[in-house]
């Protein structure tokens, strides 16, 4: 699914990893988007073995279109850049929106998408060819959202919050523990990083005739929605099939690939888990990022800071009054 937007000079990044600043060069952007595979998705845990490599083929597939994309406007007179994982200049995220590839989604910084949920990465082109941009999309996902937390009570180490949007840096958004959610991908002890919100939503779809009704009173009936949430969960989706499971479970250690010695995570759904006490939840707002330009130096962080900042955030009808007054 691929989609046209101008690219803002807010959703470039101001300066690369080596410190060096980054030009806002082309007013136009195409971005598009990769499905990640269902049926490895049914078979996988969300945040075993198999998660990394799920990732990494659609960016590789993401890489090897966009900068296909990006030569053939080139040979046309045009300027182009592709932005890729590997080498990213713009935030794909405001252009997915801007692009009407999906709606911002309770999971956080992620654009969930009427088709295939959170289940793809994305890719971009930037250029200056004239283009007809797209528009954003409504398809009542804020109000799903807000009636499931399905993600949020299935999250390992729950960096989704269960309660309502706040404002962070402009954006209505369920603004996600950075902390907890990075934290939990990086010392994942029986799998490759993690995408179990992507695995237990239900968005999370394969997109076959039996679930077209299911996905159109999503989107058109919103007294249907929370029934539709709670219908997900009776019918055991995201739960492992495990007659889907194709690969072998492999870990790297001390460069020689070997049978994971702790295993592999393997968990079922999560039905009687209640909603969490977030007083200890915490956001870091653009003013507690790291100083300077080398965003590749490290930096202390300071996670009572960010538990305060989570509790003095504003609401998004409190920010409304304030632009209102």
């Amino acid at each position: 699914m691929t989609g046209v937007c101008e690219a803002p000079e807010y959703a470039w990044y101001s300066h690369r990893p080596d410190g060096s600043p980054v030009e806002a060069k082309h007013r136009n952007a195409i971005v598009f988007v990769l499905d990640q595979g269902f049926e490895t998705m049914e078979g996988a845990s969300g945040d075993d073995w198999i998660s990394g490599a799920q990732s990494m083929r659609a960016y590789l597939r993401a890489s090897i279109i966009a900068n296909s994309i990006a030569a053939q406007i080139r040979r046309l007179g045009y300027a182009a850049q592709a932005h890729t994982a590997a080498d990213d200049e713009i935030n794909h995220i405001p252009l997915l929106l801007s692009a009407g590839i999906g709606e911002l989604s309770r999971i956080g910084e992620l654009v969930l998408n009427p088709f295939v949920g959170p289940r793809f990465k994305s890719g971009a082109v930037t250029t200056d060819m004239p283009l007809t941009s797209d528009r954003p999309i409504d398809f009542g996902l804020q109000d799903f959202c807000t009636k499931c937390t399905k993600c949020a009570r299935e999250c390992p180490v729950g960096a989704i919050r269960f309660g309502d949007k706040v404002m962070f840096n402009g954006y209505e958004m369920w603004k996600p523990d950075v902390d907890r959610c990075a934290r939990y991908r990086i010392t994942n002890m029986r799998g490759s990083v993690c995408g179990r919100c992507m695995k237990t939503c239900p968005y999370n779809v394969e997109g076959v005739l039996a679930e077209r009704p299911f996905q159109w009173a999503a989107m058109k009936l919103p007294f249907a929605r929370a029934w539709i949430a709670r219908l997900d969960d009776k019918l055991g989706r995201g739960e492992i099939n495990q007659a889907k499971k194709w690969w072998v479970d492999i870990e790297v250690l001390e460069n020689v690939p070997v049978e994971p010695p702790k295993g592999a995570n393997t968990r079922g759904l999560n039905l009687d888990r209640k909603p969490r006490d977030e007083s200890g939840f915490a956001m870091f707002p653009p003013e507690m990022a790291p100083p300077g330009p080398d965003g590749m130096a490290t930096f202390p962080l300071d996670r009572e800071a960010g538990i305060a900042a989570s509790q003095e955030a504003e609401t998004p009808e409190a920010a409304r009054e304030r632009v209102e007054r």
